[in-house]
């Protein structure tokens, strides 16, 4: 009469069946992977180039009046002022988006969010680069920011570099999802026959 044993015996062996993941069965203690998939990208769900004017247009005159309040002092026009003039804009943008967590006060009026394309958190070397350098290629060449107009995922030059997307915020939760694969607790039995 075959006997079920699940597992050797204090004084037998295992029998070598060779790994498992060799027949194609993962092994329990391989760890779970954690992937981040994307849903297919629907465009309603990207904010549009028309949408980020008017955003970006409530942002530059609050950025031009804290501007404005800091270099007051400085009396008439000179490269002092227009320096400081140019740091406090590029501020206001850097320190809105990072402590906004991708929203400037213009973008959270009007519901639209900075993400990165897979899903992650900005960290403040994209918003450094994207708010700070990007913006100010764009405030000396605003013609680039017709790029929105042409890209598939409506991104100007801060995005392509950062690899950022600018959103509705009311679809965000939709666009990632984080799958977690647990591999099941196999337990090799044994069937013996005497």
């Amino acid at each position: 009469m075959p006997l079920i044993n699940h597992g050797p015996g204090p004084n037998q062996a295992p029998k070598d069946t060779g790994p498992l993941v060799d027949q194609g069965i993962p092994s329990p203690e391989e760890p779970s992977p954690q992937i981040y998939q994307k849903v297919k990208m629907d465009q309603r769900v990207l904010a549009g180039f028309f949408l980020r004017l008017v955003a970006y247009l409530i942002d530059l005159v609050l950025a031009n009046s804290l501007a404005g309040v800091f270099t007051t002092f400085l009396g008439s026009d000179g490269p002092l002022k227009t320096i400081l003039s140019s740091l406090v804009f590029l501020a206001y943008f850097v320190l809105s988006t990072g402590l906004g967590h991708g929203q400037s006060l213009g973008k959270m009026i009007l519901g639209l969010k900075v993400i990165k394309t897979n899903g992650e958190s900005l960290t403040w070397t994209d918003i450094l680069v994207r708010e700070g350098a990007c913006r100010y290629i764009l405030k000396k060449i605003p013609l680039l920011y017709l790029l929105v107009l042409f890209t598939e995922e409506k991104q100007h030059l801060g995005d392509l570099i950062c690899d950022t997307l600018v959103i509705k915020e009311a679809y965000e939760d939709d666009l990632f999802y984080k799958e977690n694969y647990v591999y099941p607790n196999y337990q090799t039995s044994y069937i013996k026959n005497n």
